[in-house]
């Protein structure tokens, strides 16, 4: 399989030599876990009242959900979709830096239906070789190359360095290295990603930070498969107190992509390139990277890849979702059948207590009289001994009946009691009816 035209003179490429500046100081410091450990405030339960520990009185016992507004759903819905967009357009398909080193393929696959352009700004060094290809349809991984790099080093005490490396699934990695100074011995790794290298960074002494792990001295060498396309970092670190001489020669046997089929290829003439992704069919991007070079200390290239979001293709999704979520939601709040106590409870609504009166609060004078009667049937008895307690809650005996329950009328509790059997059992303790509502007795 041949190799593309930018990179085909990569494949045979002699070994690059220099002498390397620029070390980095190792950060001794742990992780921040990142959580604020103070107190926060307790939560107030709805309907609850922790200062006196009582539950609060309220009017509406019964939660009357089953009247919705179908304007109220649209609009939950349109937020919805709105988050869900904006999570795609800044975080899916949102700005980011990509790092690639010499000899570099970096796929992007956008998906055609959420995006219109695909735009690459080259950071950095201009002119560096970067380019961009635009193919039909996803290239096949399969073009071979090799490449090396030797780094004559002279690491100072609590000090490292690294080289980035962007490599596809089935690369392989091999890193010769000679310690020149006797006795010495330096940290050498090979992580995945900008995270990977931080956490070797904070700690370099821990081997499970990283992909790659070694205590090197003398001579030697290690090799790393690559199992995920991904960045990579080859770093050389000294935590000890002496400076230390080294050389490491890095070996890459890279995998690329085939951009021979490509229909779009740019060089980056004006720092950018945009790339238009049709509507319907698949898509895919290309960019890669130049070989190494002699007398250029950093074999980095830096991109920033950004997306131009298909405005018409959200909106089309935002309302075909709305619409069907507002047909689901129509045919689950439809009316079921009503059962027997709840044709007694509506016509409890209509009908008032006393004939001749509309209002609820009307009846407030047939609560009186079905205190007596309440008071027996809950206490089981007549007479002078009772007369203390008639007037008290026959539920805590310790508060004065203050309330009624509507539809029934029946009058034997406290506020406090009467809206507590409300909300937990929902029945009338004398007549066993659906109570739906607490009304409080205000005496004159």
């Amino acid at each position: 399989m041949s190799l593309p035209d930018s990179l085909a003179s990569s494949s045979s490429s002699p070994p690059v030599a220099r002498e390397e500046t620029g070390y980095h100081r190792f950060e001794h410091h742990g992780h921040d876990s990142g959580f604020d450990h103070r107190d926060r405030p307790p939560w107030n339960r709805s309907g609850y009242d922790y200062r006196h520990g009582s539950i609060v009185a309220s009017e509406n016992v019964r939660n009357n959900s089953t009247s919705e507004d179908p304007w109220s759903c649209v609009v939950v819905v349109a937020t919805f979709c709105i988050f869900v967009s904006m999570t795609l357009i800044l975080g899916l398909y949102g700005t980011t830096n990509v790092w690639l080193g010499p000899n570099s393929s970096f796929l992007i696959k956008p998906t055609s239906v959420f995006v219109q352009n695909v735009i690459v700004e080259e950071l950095g060094n201009k002119g560096s070789g970067l380019m961009l290809y635009g193919l039909n349809q996803a290239p096949q991984l399969d073009v071979l190359t090799k490449w090396s790099e030797v780094h004559y080093l002279a690491v100072p005490n609590d000090s490292y360095k690294y080289w980035i490396q962007y490599l596809n699934k089935g690369s392989r990695v091999r890193v010769s290295y000679n310690v020149e100074s006797v006795g010495s011995s330096l940290y050498l790794v090979i992580a995945q990603g900008v995270d990977g290298l931080s956490e070797w960074v904070q700690d370099p002494t821990r081997p499970d930070t990283t992909l790659s792990w070694h205590i090197i001295s003398d001579s030697g060498y290690i090799e790393q498969d690559i199992t995920k396309s991904s960045s990579y970092y080859v770093a050389v670190g000294n935590a000890y107190l002496n400076e230390v001489k080294a050389t490491i020669d890095i070996q890459v046997e890279g995998v690329l992509y085939d951009t021979t089929n490509a229909y779009y290829n740019c060089s980056f003439p004006n720092d950018k390139c945009t790339l238009s992704v049709p509507l319907f069919g698949t898509n895919a991007a290309v960019l890669t990277s130049p070989g190494p070079k002699l007398n250029n200390s950093k074999n980095e290239f830096c991109a920033k890849l950004s997306y131009e979001p298909r405005w018409i293709a959200y909106i089309v999704c935002m309302g075909v979702v709305t619409a069907l979520l507002l047909i689901v939601s129509s045919l689950f709040n439809k009316r079921q059948p009503v059962t027997e106590d709840e044709t007694v409870d509506e016509n409890d609504d209509v009908a008032p207590l006393i004939p001749g009166k509309d209002d609820d609060n009307s009846s407030w004078c047939s609560s009186y009289s079905s205190i007596l009667t309440s008071t027996e049937e809950l206490e089981g008895g007549h007479g002078e001994g009772h007369s203390s307690t008639r007037y008290l809650c026959a539920i805590c005996y310790d508060a004065p009946r203050d309330c009624f329950f509507l539809s029934c009328g029946h009058c034997v509790a406290c506020l406090q009691c009467g809206t507590r059997i409300a909300e937990t059992s929902g029945f009338c303790p004398v007549c066993r009816k659906k109570i739906r509502k607490v009304k409080k007795i205000f005496n004159v």
